[in-house]
């Protein structure tokens, strides 16, 4: 038999200004039975400092304690009533208020098991679909050129390179006295090392064509890389596979947050002296 079930998503949204939210976990009702269960992503979570460039770490692992904290309490007091008051509690819980961490809509479920619905629903909220590969990419570009731009004279910005026939587009790219200095950021944070290569050696070929045909030099492109979160296995011997093959091409490779080494590329003479990626 069915069981009815209601959840909400946890959201964690540091800036309301900007309105940019992370999934940080699920809170799920059983009102029948009379029961609320919940699981939170940890307090050491790396998406969130990847996702939020300029967040203060702390500020996230404290919300979350103090946000289970509160959990408990409403775990607690739920056990004391079922059916239409139970429900009534949760949506007074799960109303929207102002705060680093809130609730999404509530939704509702039906399934045998309430614990491998809250499991099954984590894995789709928070744990697979965090965010796409182009919205991390395009934070990261965001998040580098505003550093840049106010600490360099030179700007960078969006521009297109001619290679022959073909047109590749770079998010970063600075030109001082008609030579070009150019910026890739990319993350490699993919759930399949299949998809890590693809989005590897996509951009390998790209640049390798700009190399080719003179358009930019090898040492005046500097790859800015987020590793994968998980280490060890297929998906770190396949990034390690991508950067070799970068390093082959002559560019500069470096990790994302060195932030000193890429603004040090970004600010010195084109004939700047090669970075070397160091892995942790």
């Amino acid at each position: 038999m069915k069981i009815l079930c209601k959840y909400a998503v946890l959201r964690f949204m540091p800036f309301a200004e900007t309105q940019e939210f992370a999934n940080i976990g699920i809170v799920l009702s059983v009102p029948k039975q009379g029961f609320i269960i919940y699981k939170l992503a940890p307090t050491r979570f790396a998406r969130i400092t990847n996702f939020f460039d300029d967040l203060d770490g702390q500020l996230y692992k404290n919300a979350v304690n103090r946000f289970t904290g509160e959990l408990q309490r409403v775990q607690a007091y739920a056990q004391d009533f079922t059916g239409e008051k139970h429900l009534e509690y949760f949506k007074e819980v799960t109303r929207f208020r102002e705060s680093v961490i809130h609730f999404s809509e509530m939704h509702t479920l039906l399934c045998d098991n309430p614990q491998q619905a809250l499991d099954q629903l984590y894995e789709r909220y928070v744990g697979r679909q965090f965010v796409t590969k182009q919205y991390r990419e395009a934070q990261m570009v965001r998040t580098l050129k505003q550093t840049l731009n106010a600490k360099l004279p030179i700007k960078y910005k969006e521009k297109e390179l001619q290679a022959d026939y073909l047109t590749v587009k770079l998010p970063l790219v600075a030109e001082v006295d008609n030579r070009v200095r150019a910026i890739k950021p990319m993350t490699f944070q993919q759930p399949k090392a299949l998809t890590l290569l693809e989005h590897g050696e996509t951009w390998i070929g790209r640049i390798n064509r700009l190399i080719k045909t003179g358009t930019v030099d090898a040492g005046h492109i500097m790859f800015t890389v987020e590793a994968p979160e998980r280490t060890g296995g297929i998906l770190e011997k396949a990034f390690n596979e991508v950067i070799t093959e970068m390093q082959e091409l002559g560019v500069i490779v470096s990790h994302y947050n060195e932030k000193d080494d890429i603004i040090r590329f970004a600010a010195s003479d084109l004939s700047s002296s090669q970075f070397e990626l160091t892995t942790h």
